[in-house]
């Protein structure tokens, strides 16, 4: 794992996350910057589960 791994934002940026962290209750930045960063990552991969899905629906002749 990448422990300690520093990640640079502009500051508007880091002012931002700053301030909605804040207001959505997180301890800090940094958990609001790891759960935003989760929450894509878990977007993304089911995106991708769902396309091989249908490629693999297709490939079966289920799907034109």
């Amino acid at each position: 794992m990448f422990s300690g791994t520093t990640v640079k934002l502009p500051k508007d940026l880091l002012d931002r996350v700053c301030e909605a962290a804040g207001k959505a209750g997180y301890s800090g930045p940094e958990e609001f910057v790891r759960h935003a960063v989760e929450l894509e990552l878990a977007r993304l991969e089911e995106a991708h589960n769902k396309e091989l899905a249908i490629k693999q629906l297709k490939g079966l002749g289920y799907l034109e």
